[in-house]
Protein backbone atom coordinates (compact mmCIF):
# COMPACT_ATOMS: atom_id res chain seq x y z
CA UNK A 1 0.00 0.00 0.00
CA UNK A 2 1.48 3.23 -0.85
CA UNK A 3 2.26 6.50 1.82
CA UNK A 4 -0.30 9.06 1.50
CA UNK A 5 1.98 12.38 2.12
CA UNK A 6 0.96 15.01 4.16
CA UNK A 7 -2.05 12.76 6.17
CA UNK A 8 -2.90 14.34 9.80
CA UNK A 9 -5.10 11.56 10.55
CA UNK A 10 -5.31 10.80 13.94
CA UNK A 11 -3.72 14.07 14.96
CA UNK A 12 -5.29 16.54 17.26
CA UNK A 13 -4.27 20.24 15.74
CA UNK A 14 -4.94 23.88 18.11
CA UNK A 15 -5.62 26.88 15.98
CA UNK A 16 -5.34 29.71 17.83
CA UNK A 17 -6.98 33.28 17.19
CA UNK A 18 -9.12 32.06 15.06
CA UNK A 19 -11.04 35.14 14.12
CA UNK A 20 -9.82 36.33 10.94
CA UNK A 21 -10.08 34.87 7.04
CA UNK A 22 -6.41 33.81 7.61
CA UNK A 23 -7.12 31.51 10.85
CA UNK A 24 -10.34 30.20 8.58
CA UNK A 25 -8.19 28.64 5.49
CA UNK A 26 -5.75 27.60 8.28
CA UNK A 27 -8.14 25.45 9.86
CA UNK A 28 -9.95 24.59 6.40
CA UNK A 29 -6.79 22.62 5.21
CA UNK A 30 -6.02 21.33 8.52
CA UNK A 31 -9.00 19.54 8.38
CA UNK A 32 -8.80 18.50 5.19
CA UNK A 33 -5.48 17.21 5.58
CA UNK A 34 -7.26 15.11 8.27
CA UNK A 35 -6.72 16.30 11.50
CA UNK A 36 -9.52 17.22 14.61
CA UNK A 37 -9.06 20.94 14.63
CA UNK A 38 -10.23 23.14 17.46
CA UNK A 39 -9.71 26.65 18.09
CA UNK A 40 -9.05 29.12 20.98
CA UNK A 41 -10.32 33.05 20.67
CA UNK A 42 -7.17 36.22 20.60
CA UNK A 43 -9.63 37.69 23.44
CA UNK A 44 -11.94 37.03 25.98
CA UNK A 45 -14.33 38.36 23.87
CA UNK A 46 -18.52 36.52 22.98
CA UNK A 47 -18.51 37.89 19.78
CA UNK A 48 -14.67 36.53 18.98
CA UNK A 49 -15.97 33.21 20.27
CA UNK A 50 -19.02 33.16 17.88
CA UNK A 51 -17.03 34.04 14.87
CA UNK A 52 -14.24 31.29 16.10
CA UNK A 53 -17.28 28.71 16.17
CA UNK A 54 -18.90 29.56 13.41
CA UNK A 55 -14.98 28.94 11.44
CA UNK A 56 -15.07 25.60 13.18
CA UNK A 57 -18.40 24.71 12.06
CA UNK A 58 -18.20 25.70 8.60
CA UNK A 59 -14.59 25.27 7.37
CA UNK A 60 -14.21 21.59 9.51
CA UNK A 61 -15.76 18.26 8.37
CA UNK A 62 -18.19 17.22 10.45
CA UNK A 63 -16.59 14.53 12.00
CA UNK A 64 -13.44 15.80 12.82
CA UNK A 65 -14.67 18.86 14.45
CA UNK A 66 -13.04 19.50 17.74
CA UNK A 67 -13.96 22.78 19.78
CA UNK A 68 -13.85 25.91 20.25
CA UNK A 69 -12.62 27.64 23.88
CA UNK A 70 -13.33 31.74 24.72
CA UNK A 71 -9.77 32.70 25.99
CA UNK A 72 -7.64 35.62 26.49
CA UNK A 73 -4.66 34.20 24.91
CA UNK A 74 -1.97 36.48 26.74
CA UNK A 75 -3.07 35.05 30.04
CA UNK A 76 -1.39 31.64 31.00
CA UNK A 77 -4.33 30.17 33.44
CA UNK A 78 -6.96 30.64 30.70
CA UNK A 79 -4.73 29.22 28.17
CA UNK A 80 -3.83 26.48 30.23
CA UNK A 81 -7.73 25.71 31.32
CA UNK A 82 -8.84 25.45 27.89
CA UNK A 83 -5.91 23.45 26.75
CA UNK A 84 -6.21 20.72 29.77
CA UNK A 85 -10.63 20.37 28.72
CA UNK A 86 -9.63 20.46 25.10
CA UNK A 87 -7.32 17.16 25.66
CA UNK A 88 -9.49 15.74 28.70
CA UNK A 89 -12.27 16.10 25.66
CA UNK A 90 -10.82 15.17 22.77
CA UNK A 91 -7.14 13.75 22.65
CA UNK A 92 -3.81 15.09 23.37
CA UNK A 93 -2.64 18.35 21.27
CA UNK A 94 0.14 17.37 18.54
CA UNK A 95 -0.13 20.47 16.19
CA UNK A 96 -0.24 24.17 17.26
CA UNK A 97 -0.91 27.15 14.64
CA UNK A 98 -0.59 30.36 16.58
CA UNK A 99 -2.49 32.36 14.11
CA UNK A 100 -2.68 35.78 15.72
CA UNK A 101 -1.81 38.43 13.10
CA UNK A 102 -3.15 41.60 14.42
CA UNK A 103 -1.70 44.91 12.63
CA UNK A 104 -2.11 48.89 13.66
CA UNK A 105 -1.07 50.92 10.78
CA UNK A 106 -0.68 54.29 12.48
CA UNK A 107 2.11 56.93 12.48
CA UNK A 108 4.91 56.46 14.97
CA UNK A 109 4.32 59.80 16.50
CA UNK A 110 0.42 59.33 16.67
CA UNK A 111 1.70 55.90 18.72
CA UNK A 112 2.08 55.57 22.77
CA UNK A 113 3.42 53.23 24.66
CA UNK A 114 0.42 51.00 25.30
CA UNK A 115 0.20 51.03 21.61
CA UNK A 116 3.21 49.51 21.73
CA UNK A 117 2.34 47.41 24.35
CA UNK A 118 -1.04 46.47 22.73
CA UNK A 119 0.49 45.41 19.43
CA UNK A 120 3.93 43.06 21.10
CA UNK A 121 0.96 41.54 23.49
CA UNK A 122 -1.74 40.08 20.92
CA UNK A 123 0.96 38.92 18.61
CA UNK A 124 4.13 37.33 20.77
CA UNK A 125 3.38 37.61 23.87
CA UNK A 126 0.26 35.20 22.47
CA UNK A 127 2.27 32.93 20.60
CA UNK A 128 4.23 32.06 23.54
CA UNK A 129 1.68 31.73 26.11
CA UNK A 130 0.08 29.38 23.89
CA UNK A 131 3.42 27.48 23.02
CA UNK A 132 4.57 27.10 26.33
CA UNK A 133 1.33 25.08 27.35
CA UNK A 134 0.91 22.99 24.16
CA UNK A 135 4.90 22.24 24.25
CA UNK A 136 5.28 21.42 27.68
CA UNK A 137 2.63 18.62 27.29
CA UNK A 138 4.26 17.36 24.53
CA UNK A 139 7.54 16.77 25.60
CA UNK A 140 6.37 15.39 29.05
CA UNK A 141 4.39 12.79 27.50
CA UNK A 142 7.64 12.10 25.20
CA UNK A 143 5.69 12.46 21.97
CA UNK A 144 6.67 14.84 18.78
CA UNK A 145 4.85 17.75 17.80
CA UNK A 146 4.59 20.79 15.36
CA UNK A 147 4.34 24.29 16.56
CA UNK A 148 3.80 26.37 13.26
CA UNK A 149 4.06 30.65 13.96
CA UNK A 150 2.83 33.40 11.80
CA UNK A 151 5.11 36.32 10.62
CA UNK A 152 4.75 39.03 8.41
CA UNK A 153 7.05 39.97 6.44
CA UNK A 154 7.47 43.58 7.84
CA UNK A 155 9.53 41.56 10.46
CA UNK A 156 12.08 43.10 7.93
CA UNK A 157 10.83 45.12 5.54
CA UNK A 158 10.67 48.54 6.49
CA UNK A 159 7.20 49.77 5.46
CA UNK A 160 6.17 53.44 6.88
CA UNK A 161 3.47 53.55 9.67
CA UNK A 162 4.34 49.90 10.54
CA UNK A 163 6.69 50.19 13.19
CA UNK A 164 4.96 48.75 16.02
CA UNK A 165 3.58 45.67 13.93
CA UNK A 166 7.14 45.03 12.96
CA UNK A 167 8.60 45.01 15.80
CA UNK A 168 6.26 42.60 17.45
CA UNK A 169 6.81 40.44 14.18
CA UNK A 170 10.49 39.80 14.32
CA UNK A 171 10.26 39.31 17.95
CA UNK A 172 8.03 36.06 17.03
CA UNK A 173 10.60 35.14 14.46
CA UNK A 174 13.22 35.34 16.67
CA UNK A 175 11.37 33.23 18.97
CA UNK A 176 10.41 30.61 16.41
CA UNK A 177 14.42 30.15 15.90
CA UNK A 178 14.99 29.75 19.36
CA UNK A 179 12.63 27.41 20.59
CA UNK A 180 13.39 25.32 17.06
CA UNK A 181 16.77 25.13 18.52
CA UNK A 182 15.63 24.71 21.81
CA UNK A 183 12.94 22.05 21.46
CA UNK A 184 13.69 20.03 18.21
CA UNK A 185 16.11 17.17 20.20
CA UNK A 186 12.66 16.87 22.41
CA UNK A 187 10.11 16.13 19.88
CA UNK A 188 8.89 19.50 19.13
CA UNK A 189 9.75 21.50 15.53
CA UNK A 190 8.92 24.82 15.53
CA UNK A 191 8.47 26.69 12.53
CA UNK A 192 7.08 30.16 10.66
CA UNK A 193 5.47 30.35 7.72
CA UNK A 194 6.15 34.57 6.36
CA UNK A 195 2.93 36.06 5.22
CA UNK A 196 3.10 38.26 2.27
CA UNK A 197 -0.02 40.77 1.50
CA UNK A 198 -2.53 39.13 1.93
CA UNK A 199 -6.12 39.84 0.53
CA UNK A 200 -8.70 40.34 3.36
CA UNK A 201 -6.05 40.89 6.28
CA UNK A 202 -5.31 44.02 8.07
CA UNK A 203 -1.69 45.67 6.89
CA UNK A 204 -0.74 48.64 4.90
CA UNK A 205 -1.42 47.07 1.40
CA UNK A 206 -5.30 47.89 2.30
CA UNK A 207 -4.67 51.45 1.33
CA UNK A 208 -5.48 51.78 -2.02
CA UNK A 209 -2.56 53.53 -3.96
CA UNK A 210 0.02 51.30 -2.24
CA UNK A 211 -2.17 48.09 -3.51
CA UNK A 212 -1.51 49.66 -7.04
CA UNK A 213 1.73 50.10 -6.48
CA UNK A 214 2.20 46.47 -5.33
CA UNK A 215 -0.04 45.08 -8.12
CA UNK A 216 2.82 46.40 -10.21
CA UNK A 217 6.08 45.61 -7.53
CA UNK A 218 5.23 41.84 -6.84
CA UNK A 219 7.04 39.73 -9.28
CA UNK A 220 4.10 37.41 -9.50
CA UNK A 221 1.44 40.51 -10.40
CA UNK A 222 -1.05 40.23 -7.33
CA UNK A 223 -1.55 40.28 -3.83
CA UNK A 224 -1.84 37.06 -1.84
CA UNK A 225 -4.98 35.11 -0.68
CA UNK A 226 -5.80 33.16 2.40
CA UNK A 227 -5.62 29.84 -0.09
CA UNK A 228 -2.28 30.39 -0.61
CA UNK A 229 -0.92 29.32 2.88
CA UNK A 230 -3.01 26.19 3.07
CA UNK A 231 -0.39 24.05 2.00
CA UNK A 232 2.52 24.86 3.88
CA UNK A 233 0.73 24.75 6.90
CA UNK A 234 -0.29 21.42 6.30
CA UNK A 235 3.14 20.49 5.08
CA UNK A 236 5.28 21.89 7.90
CA UNK A 237 2.00 20.05 10.67
CA UNK A 238 3.17 16.84 9.32
CA UNK A 239 5.66 13.97 9.57
CA UNK A 240 7.35 14.86 6.53
CA UNK A 241 8.50 17.76 8.07
CA UNK A 242 9.93 16.10 10.81
CA UNK A 243 13.54 17.51 9.36
CA UNK A 244 12.66 21.03 8.98
CA UNK A 245 13.23 23.15 12.37
CA UNK A 246 13.86 27.19 13.12
CA UNK A 247 12.66 28.27 9.63
CA UNK A 248 10.73 30.15 7.88
CA UNK A 249 8.88 29.96 4.40
CA UNK A 250 8.00 32.58 2.89
CA UNK A 251 4.85 33.05 1.13
CA UNK A 252 4.95 36.50 -0.45
CA UNK A 253 4.86 36.12 -4.40
CA UNK A 254 8.65 36.98 -4.03
CA UNK A 255 8.75 40.06 -3.31
CA UNK A 256 11.29 39.79 -0.21
CA UNK A 257 13.67 38.89 -3.23
CA UNK A 258 12.57 41.18 -5.20
CA UNK A 259 13.32 44.31 -3.83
Amino acid sequence: MSKKYFDLTGKHALVTAAITPLAQALVNALSEAGAVVSTLTLRDDTSELDESARILKEYVTADLQGQTKCVDLTKPTSVEIAIDELESDIAPIDILVNGAHCARIQPMLESTVDDWHTMINLNATSTFVASHAVGKRIIARGGTGRIVNLVSLLHDRGVPNCALFGASQGTVLGFTKSLGLEWGRQGVNVNAIGVGFIDGLAGPHNDKKLNAILQKTIPVRRTGTTDDLKGIVVYLASDEAGFVNAELFTVDGAIQTHA
